[in-house]
């Protein structure tokens, strides 16, 4: 599940862009957290790493001259360099301060539905690309702790599940069902029914086949038009 919050001090405002949240979750079938805040202090109680993803109000109107977005921003930066902050303005021009605490994106007020899903769905694709899961495979001498990351595709052949890494191969009991249900929220696909793709590794496509570091693995013809959807929607999110 990816965690947002959206820190506004103006109540309609803020109600409004959760709202456009909701609707982007159905739209997406994406799981995801929102929590809502009308001030810095109440956020900062309350904050932690497990946030994704903020949206901030440049212009908050705090107790103190420097309680603004800004000075969020760059509270927060000290303890956590790596969550994505995408900033709220009335003034496009405000927005060029966010480079000082490394901002994502802005999206201008009054927020609208098509610029704020757009600008959604880039930073949920950096999220996603992003994030790992870990993975304890038997071996003969024990196990072997993996990470998303280190997976190139997983394999399915009979009874016995393929991990094809950056360094080694490692089998082990299992179905493509259950690795799949863990990486739900991961950039992870099927080609066809024996193969799961980790487009973080995908070079490129050769007609029926997806290039993945140098190997070959086929795409189905039920499956083709999505996964390539998939690719798309991957390779579009880490360059916008």
């Amino acid at each position: 599940m990816i965690k947002l919050a959206v820190v506004d001090d103006n109540p309609q405002e803020l109600k409004n862009l959760t709202d456009m949240f909701y609707r982007l979750k159905v739209e997406l079938g994406q799981d995801f957290l929102i929590d809502s805040f009308a001030d810095s202090s109440s956020f900062l109680s309350v904050y932690d790493k497990s946030y994704s993803i903020l949206f901030l109000d440049i212009e908050l109107n705090g107790q103190n001259p420097d309680d603004n977005g800004i000075e969020l921003a760059k509270k927060i930066r000290h303890t956590d360099p790596d969550v994505m902050i995408i900033f709220i303005t009335n003034l496009a021009q405000m927005a060029i301060k966010g480079y000082e605490v490394r901002a994502f994106d802005f999206i201008v007020k009054p927020v609208n539905y098509g610029d704020f899903a757009m600008k959604m769905r880039s930073a949920l694709g950096f999220c996603l690309a992003r994030r790992t899961e870990s993975f304890k495979v038997a071996t003969d001498g024990g196990f072997v702790m993996l990470t998303s990351d280190d997976l190139l595709y997983i394999e399915v052949n009979g009874h016995y599940t393929y991990y094809h890494t950056t360094k080694a191969v490692y089998k082990q009991k299992g179905t493509l069902k259950e690795i799949e249900e863990k990486v739900a929220d991961l950039p992870f696909k099927r080609c066809n029914n024996c193969y799961l793709v980790n487009l973080k590794y995908v070079d490129g496509v050769d007609r029926d086949d997806v290039l993945v570091r140098g190997e070959r693995l086929k795409i189905s013809r039920p499956k083709k038009r999505e996964f390539l959807q998939s690719i798309a929607e991957y390779m579009g999110g880490k360059m916008l």
